[in-house]
């Protein structure tokens, strides 16, 4: 009886996050043509070098595939079913000309276009700069099989490693646009990339508060982020102990989750972010990829981290109003 009175009784406050359904509906409208423009620019930006000895074909531009294999990838179509993008962008001028189909697919097996996807992604989060300085980090799955979900990898379940890439990345934990990216097989472990991860956003961005869940447990880490003049909140184990007099980042880290776990939780919280931009990802941009071969499996996944990171420009244009210059 007691029971049921306190039910009956007991008042949950729920934390809510309100949205301006006016500038996000505008944003959500706009967002394709604003994605052409936006990856078209940063691609230019970029300046490519159009290469041809004067032998043979003269070969796609490696600009336009650039963007090919992004719109491609944006539009969660076939490369057949792309065509009509493709000749959107072309009609806009973004394209010089319309390739096959199959020469999208070829592209995205190209091992000389990977590194312009890498510096395509970062150039996009450049931007942000302005606004991010607290960060999160984790990793996720991608599927090469539609039929097989991460989850149940990851939970022991039906699946079997090979059919999967793991996709680690550094968010921030305000826009959660992606600042460094590395995609490994799927028995990588989480921690393993953390040092190179962090190291390379702290290149771009001043990092005040970097966040993780307990896989990245480590005294090595936190060193790292203490290195860079961030503070790490790493979830400790619940038998997790700092020695007294000890004056290290991790020691820092353990006693104040010793002593002020609320304290601790409200700057751990923003871990949440991280797994707030993987569902960002795969809700727009599918949970699994097309590609068969681990060299474009890798491409297409970058892909999918370019066009995240110009959907999340689009929508802070018109929440932020931020300045788009991609040279920080």
């Amino acid at each position: 009886m007691e029971l049921n009175h306190y039910r009956e009784t007991e008042t949950v406050v729920r934390k809510t996050y309100p949205q301006n359904w006016a500038l996000y509906n505008l944003s959500q409208t706009k967002e394709k043509l604003m994605f052409l423009k936006i990856l078209n620019d940063a691609v230019d930006y970029l300046e490519i070098p159009y290469e041809y000895k004067g032998n043979g074909r003269p070969p796609h531009d490696l600009r336009d595939m650039i963007k090919c294999c992004c719109i491609k990838v944006f539009n969660n179509f076939s490369s057949r079913r792309t065509v009509f993008e493709l000749q959107m962008a072309y009609a806009l001028g973004y394209i010089s000309r319309i390739p096959h189909f199959n020469s999208v697919n070829n592209y995205l097996n190209n091992s000389g276009i990977q590194k312009y996807f890498e510096e395509l992604y970062k150039l996009l989060a450049s931007p942000m700069i302005q606004l991010e300085n607290n960060f999160a980090v984790d990793a996720t799955g991608f599927s090469t099989l539609n039929k097989n979900r991460w989850m149940d990898l990851r939970f022991g379940k039906k699946g079997n490693v090979r059919d999967y890439k793991k996709l680690h990345i550094v968010s921030g934990v305000r826009t959660n646009i992606i600042t460094s990216a590395r995609i490994t097989k799927a028995s990588v472990h989480d921690t393993k990339c953390f040092p190179e991860l962090v190291k390379e956003t702290s290149l771009s961005f001043k990092i005040r508060e970097i966040c993780a869940d307990g896989g990245y447990l480590s005294r090595k880490n936190c060193s790292i982020a203490q290195r860079i003049g961030a503070q790490p909140f790493i979830l400790p184990r619940i038998d997790t102990r700092a020695r007294a007099g000890r004056s290290s980042a991790w020691h820092k880290m353990i006693r104040l989750w010793e002593d002020n776990r609320e304290l601790f939780a409200q700057h751990y919280h923003q871990r949440s972010n991280v797994e707030s931009t993987f569902s960002m990802i795969k809700r727009k941009f599918l949970g699994y990829v097309r590609s068969k071969t681990d060299l474009a499996i890798e491409n297409e996944i970058l892909c999918k981290v370019i066009c995240h990171n110009a959907s999340v420009l689009v929508n802070t244009i018109f929440e932020f109003d931020i300045d788009l210059s991609f040279d920080g």
